[in-house]
C-alpha cells in the first residue's frame, strides 16, 4: 500500500474530497463544501457535510503531514481502519465498547489509497478543552466520571486482547513503533541536554533502550495515540479517535502516556479547580482500569513494566516540554530556561532516573 502523488493532490482540495466520497458512497449525497480540519499532524483529514449527517474522511500521505520532509509509512490507516471494524457493532472487540465509550463508526476503507471514511461525531471539545471550559462546581465530578468510563474502556481492552495471537498478528504496526523510537526515544539524551540536565546520555540510553524493545509485538492491544485531542467529550460520555498508531504492544504505552498528559494538564491547569479536576479524573481512572483488568494484571503490570512506564512517562514530558512536540503544547513557545519548562524537565528526569521508585501517579499498578 502506498500513497501517490496523484491521491495527496486530491486530498488537497475540497473539491477533490467530494468527489471521492461521492464516488465511494454512491448513497451519501455531499452537501456544501468539505472542510479541512486543524489539529491533525499526522494525516489529511476532512469534515464531508451530507444531507443526512456528514462524515470524516482520513488520507494518510507517505509523510507526517505537518511536516512533508519526515517520511512516514501510510500503512498506519489500515491499522486504524482494522480498529474501528473490531470496535464497530458485531466486531471481534464490540463487548469493550459501551455506548458512553466508543470509537467512531468505520464507513469505508480504501487500502490502496489509503483512505478511511468514517462517522463524524461532531464538532465537541476534546477532552483537554472540556477540562478548562466546564463549569468548576460540576469540573471535578464529571471529570472522576469520565475517569472511570475511560479506564474502563482502556482496562477492558488491554485484557480482552491479553496474550492473544490473533490480535498480535492483525495489529503488529511496527512501522509507527520505529517512527516513535527514531522521533521520541532516541531524541530523549538531547532534549535532556536542552534542559540542562548532567546525565542526559545515561538517561537517553534507558530511553533508547526502551524504544527499541517496544518495536516487538508485546501482550495486548493498545490504542497507541491515547492523549486529550484524541478523546473527545460528546454530551454523556466519549469517543476515542485516531487509532493509526495502535499496536499489539505493552499497556504502558497507553497508561503512562496517558497520566504523561495528566501530569501536564495538571502543572499547566489555569486553576486551582480545573488542577482538581484533572486529579480527580486521575484517580477514578487507575482504580476503573485496575478493576477492569481482573485476572490480567499479574500477567500485564510486571515490575519490568513499571519501570519502563515510568520512563516513558519521562520521554513523553520531554518530547512536549522540550521536544519536537513543544508546538502546540501546553509549553509552547516557553524557552528551557523557563521555570515551568524547568519544573517539566526535572520531573521528567527523576523519572527517567529513578523507574523503580514508587511514583503516586501509577496508582500501585502491578504492586
Amino acid at each position: 500500500m502506498m500513497s501517490s502523488p496523484k491521491a495527496t493532490a486530491r486530498f488537497e482540495t475540497a473539491d477533490g474530497v467530494r468527489r471521492y466520497v461521492a464516488a465511494r458512497l454512491p448513497n451519501f449525497a455531499p452537501t456544501g463544501t468539505p472542510r479541512r480540519l486543524p489539529g491533525g499532524n499526522l494525516n489529511i483529514v476532512w469534515r464531508v457535510p451530507g444531507t443526512n449527517r456528514s462524515l470524516i474522511a482520513k488520507y494518510a500521505p507517505p509523510y507526517i503531514a505537518a511536516d512533508p520532509d519526515t517520511p512516514l509509512d501510510p500503512s498506519r490507516l489500515r491499522i486504524e481502519a482494522r480498529c474501528l471494524d473490531a470496535l464497530s457493532p458485531g466486531g471481534s472487540l464490540a463487548d469493550v465498547t459501551t455506548p458512553t465509550v466508543r470509537a467512531p463508526r468505520l464507513v469505508d476503507v480504501n487500502e490502496e489509497i489509503p483512505v478511511v471514511i468514517m462517522e463524524d461525531v461532531g464538532e465537541v471539545p476534546s477532552l483537554d478543552r472540556w477540562l478548562r471550559a466546564a463549569a468548576p462546581r460540576v469540573r471535578a465530578e464529571m471529570a472522576a466520571t469520565q475517569g472511570r468510563w475511560l479506564g474502563r474502556f482502556l482496562g477492558r481492552l488491554h485484557a480482552t486482547t491479553c496474550t492473544d495471537d490473533r490480535y498480535a498478528e492483525a495489529f503488529d504496526n511496527r512501522p509507527m513503533q520505529e517512527t516513535r523510537l527514531a522521533v521520541q526515544y532516541r531524541g530523549v539524551a538531547d532534549m535532556l541536554r536542552t534542559g540542562g540536565v548532567d546525565d542526559a546520555a545515561t538517561l537517553g540510553g534507558r530511553a533508547e533502550s526502551l524504544g527499541e524493545e517496544l518495536l516487538e509485538p508485546g501482550r495486548c492491544l493498545t490504542m497507541g495515540d491515547l492523549w486529550p485531542p484524541s478523546v473527545l467529550v460528546v454530551g454523556d460520555g466519549l469517543r476515542l479517535i485516531d487509532w493509526e498508531l495502535a499496536h499489539y504492544g505493552r499497556p504502558l504505552q497507553d497508561v503512562a502516556h496517558w497520566l504523561a498528559h495528566l501530569w501536564m494538564q495538571q502543572h499547566r491547569a489555569p486553576s486551582e479547580n480545573a488542577a482538581e479536576a484533572v486529579a480527580a479524573h486521575r484517580d477514578a481512572f487507575l482504580t476503573a482500569y485496575r478493576d477492569a483488568l481482573a485476572g490480567t494484571e499479574g500477567e500485564l503490570w510486571t515490575n519490568a513494566e513499571r519501570r519502563d512506564a515510568a520512563v516513558h512517562f519521562g520521554a513523553e514530558i520531554l518530547v512536549r516540554a522540550v521536544g519536537p512536540f513543544q508546538n502546540g503544547s501546553l509549553y509552547a513557545g516557553l524557552a528551557p530556561s523557563h521555570p515551568v519548562v524547568r519544573q517539566a524537565v526535572t520531573i521528567a528526569a527523576e523519572h527517567l532516573r529513578s523507574p523503580h521508585a514508587p511514583y503516586t501517579f501509577f496508582g500501585g499498578l502491578g504492586e
